[in-house]
């Protein structure tokens, strides 16, 4: 018969003792040194323990002053599954790989302390979004983790939010003025990058190209990295280069006809092009398309850099150079969020954190 990891026989300990009563509701546990030296382990198979408990409400901490029992009462109300509610903005299969890759980590942490994962799409209609951010408040939902959000900062009702009673985490999008945790690329220092190689080259007519109506901090970051790394390099800025948004509406967000036709009156106006940083590599396999009517051969007449790595640059027939995101790794850390906020509730100190994108050089910069 093969042994029980520790942590698990540690928590089925703690477990028979609130159930024949050793360890009494609303009593505090042995501390976590004393569980320590008493099973002759360490404190991070002690606190998986503890945490596992706390997340199946057995327990409850009271930070600085000990881990507690939940009355027993209020441990049978617990019948809500511990579900965990993904939820993205859209479902269009050209973003498939990366959506599916920020599943599969965010599951793979959430399995580990007992929660389930439920996706959602909200099919690009912002209303879908908040109703289903509400349905996972109202079901018992213990959490929620929301993939992108195509708002403006100011009149997002995002802010109805603020005070919900599950954690939020936002990946790939940033909110300076509201609270909820997020999961973010460096996207500065990926446009800086992109910059200094157009730079490096020789480029001298540098752009940026946006599809979407709504500026995201996503792509603010991206722009002003770009910006940054050409006045170092003293080349001029050419802000009619630098498409930050369309006139796109959001209900055509995605309406792949009508940025090409963008694509196509962008390079018509701007015949001297040397280099664009596209936003995705979505837009970058439309700028091939309208390139190659255009006649503008790609990297000889115009070099291109995007984001995504997505399984479409095997169409390109010269190969994108693009940032890969590490959405799996966005999903794991959205999901470390969420565990922590459910086991330490009282802790409100916003958290942020930053993936490092990986540049995969391929033959469309030059």
């Amino acid at each position: 018969m093969t042994k029980q990891p520790k942590h698990k026989m540690l928590k089925a300990y703690i477990i028979e003792h609130i159930e024949d009563g050793s360890y009494p509701s609303q009593e505090a546990i042995p501390s976590e040194n004393a569980l320590c030296r008493q099973f002759n382990t360490s404190r991070v198979t002690v606190r998986k323990a503890i945490d596992a408990l706390v997340m199946e409400n057995y327990l409850y901490r009271l930070q600085g002053v000990g881990t507690f029992v939940q009355d027993k009462s209020l441990r049978l109300q617990q019948d809500t599954p511990n579900r965990i509610d993904i939820i993205f903005h859209d479902n269009n299969f050209l973003f498939s790989e990366f959506n599916s890759n920020i599943i599969q980590g965010a599951e793979k942490i959430l399995q580990q302390s007992g929660l389930t994962l439920a996706t959602y799409y909200a099919m690009n209609q912002v209303n879908n979004q908040y109703d289903k951010i509400q349905n996972a408040i109202n079901e018992g939902a213990k959490g929620i983790i929301l993939c992108g959000c195509l708002e403006d900062e100011r009149e997002t009702m995002l802010k109805a939010f603020t005070n919900a009673p599950i954690p939020i985490v936002c990946i790939d999008r940033y909110f300076e003025s509201l609270p909820f945790d997020a999961v973010i690329g460096r996207d500065y220092e990926a446009g800086y990058e992109a910059g200094q190689i157009f730079a490096q080259k020789g480029y001298q007519h540098i752009g940026y190209y946006y599809p979407y109506a709504i500026e995201s901090s996503v792509s603010k970051g991206r722009v002003e990295g770009l910006i940054a790394a050409l006045k170092n390099h003293q080349i001029q800025i050419i802000e009619p280069c630098l498409i930050r948004h369309t006139k796109s509406t959001k209900h055509h967000m995605y309406d792949y006809h009508q940025i090409s036709k963008d694509i196509q009156h962008y390079l018509q106006r701007h015949q001297d092009l040397d280099a664009v940083l596209t936003f995705n590599d979505i837009t970058a396999l439309l700028f091939y398309k309208e390139a190659s009517r255009l006649d503008i051969r790609i990297p000889l007449d115009l070099a291109l850099i995007s984001f995504g790595d997505f399984y479409i640059d095997a169409i390109f027939e010269v190969g994108l150079t693009s940032f890969n995101q590490h959405p799996y790794k966005m999903g794991e850390e959205a999901a470390k969020i969420i565990i922590n906020r459910l086991i330490n509730p009282s802790n409100q100190t916003r958290k942020v954190i930053r993936i490092d994108y990986d540049l995969i050089k391929r033959n469309s910069c030059g």
